[in-house]
């Protein structure tokens, strides 16, 4: 058997974090880009640019604290309920 006692290797901390596009996870700036070519080309609402604003701005706070909280969020949304009798 080989002693693996004292074995250490430098991780960089950049591939410990998670990918952040514009401060947000890739899949909620997706989602958050797709609302807004909806209804500001599409549509043509553009009161909507407002919320999709605060849409970001909630989004930004809420994984400055948690970078993982989106990607839970959404498996929650998206699991399929069982039911047990």
């Amino acid at each position: 058997m080989v002693d693996m006692r004292g074995y250490a290797i430098k991780v960089h901390r950049s591939l410990l974090q998670r990918d952040l596009m514009a401060g947000i996870p890739t899949i909620g700036l997706m989602l958050l880009m797709i609302l807004s070519v909806v209804f500001l080309y599409v549509l043509r609402i553009w009161f909507m640019i407002a919320p999709i604003v605060v849409l970001y701005l909630i989004m930004r706070h809420l994984t400055a604290k948690d970078p993982w909280l989106m990607e839970i969020v959404i498996d929650n949304i998206t699991q399929k309920d069982i039911y047990i009798p």
